[in-house]
């Protein structure tokens, strides 16, 4: 009888930021690997992601939805005893948040642990009676989770953290790098040749471990180059704008919110580059994005990012206002290293792959078992 291997899935799709676009690609890249059918494979979903599993997965997989919701009360008290009725050997928990009540034999991947670094009301819009509560209890779950399951992590930065911070036996923690989307290999067929304008382009949200304040920092020194700002997620929009009026920058700085994909070419192409300013990441797609899309990338030297980019961007330290300009300057001054960047880029891109990501997923499920 062939091993049954659950995998929760209620945060799939590129809707769920980054965990979901793990979650979709880990699962359709599953489906190519040549031992995904000595395992029964199930996947749980909520009803609303269920059509669009189901036209990306096919028939591959068994389905079995829930409205238990993660981050709560009942996930913790309900699901044990819903993933126990379904009889799995094995369950792989796409984010911490793993149940401590459930007993059986799981995987956890742990995307980053930004929030043991940064906390309080700088990095919420809650309340402190609902913040402080729910932050406690978060960091009893990941301790749990971090010192009783086998783990998967995005990169070396982290599975060295975790084995120094946790005394984790190294054999229970493997790195799984991961890839962009392919979805954004498509869409560079999508864009032409187009002259470089002068502006900086920032992806990603607002929480202040993503340091955008530093662009906004570097923008008086530079005045001829302008920022546009992508940012599906808007809860700290209001303290981007107070930042902008306090620097006087107005004139520089556009806020572009939720962009389609199929916008980003033209954005991308014609950016001077992207600035990836971040003091810490899981693994970071931002800056493989931009690579895929032809725009060089300026990127901070923290946590795991060198790991990850390698040669193929311009560094800076993200404390350093003067040595980020530095660098843009550079930049905006020789088309010819921006260039360079731009076919390191490319090159670089080559060493990450879904295809890579699932097939060492696979072994994890494996071992576990074995």
């Amino acid at each position: 009888m062939k091993p049954h291997i659950i995998i929760d899935a209620r945060l799939y799709g590129p809707k769920n930021t980054g965990i979901g676009r793990y979650t979709k690609n880990l699962l359709v890249h599953l489906i190519n690997q040549k031992d995904f059918k000595k395992y029964n494979f199930t996947v749980i979903l909520y009803k609303e992601h269920l059509a669009e599993a189901k036209t990306d997965l096919k028939n591959n997989y068994n389905y079995v939805t829930t409205d238990i919701k993660h981050y709560s009360l009942s996930e913790q008290i309900f699901l044990p005893h819903f993933l126990k009725t379904l009889n799995p050997d094995l369950v792989h928990f796409t984010h911490f948040n793993k149940p401590i009540f459930y007993f059986g034999k799981s995987i956890i991947t742990i995307h980053d642990l930004i929030k043991h670094f940064y906390r309080g009301k700088d990095t919420t819009t809650k309340t402190p009676l609902l913040y402080w509560p729910k932050y406690l209890f978060y960091l009893i779950i990941t301790f749990i989770n971090i010192k009783l399951n086998k783990l998967i992590v995005p990169s070396n930065y982290w599975r060295n953290y975790i084995i120094d911070k946790f005394r984790v036996n190294p054999n229970n923690i493997t790195t799984t790098y991961e890839a962009i989307d392919p979805n954004f290999l498509d869409l560079k067929n999508l864009s032409q040749k187009i002259k470089t304008d002068n502006y900086l382009l920032y992806t990603g949200n607002l929480y202040p471990h993503k340091n955008i304040d530093i662009i906004l920092k570097a923008l008086p020194k530079i005045p001829h180059i302008k920022l546009k700002v992508i940012s599906a997620r808007s809860v700290f929009t209001h303290r981007l704008e107070k930042l902008i009026h306090q620097y006087k920058i107005k004139n520089q700085v556009e806020i572009l919110g939720y962009v389609p994909d199929k916008q980003f070419p033209k954005i991308y192409s014609k950016a001077l580059c992207l600035i990836h300013p971040s003091f810490m990441e899981g693994f970071s797609l931002t800056g493989l994005e931009a690579m895929a899309l032809d725009c060089p990338v300026i990127s901070s030297n923290s946590s795991c990012l060198p790991e990850i980019y390698h040669d193929s961007v311009l560094y800076f330290d993200p404390e350093d206002t003067n040595q980020l300009v530095d660098q843009i300057n550079m930049l905006k001054n020789n088309p010819t290293i921006r260039q360079e960047l731009i076919n390191k880029g490319h090159e670089l891109l080559k060493k990450y792959s879904w295809n890579k990501t699932s097939l060492n997923t696979l072994k994890v499920y494996h071992q576990a078992l074995n």
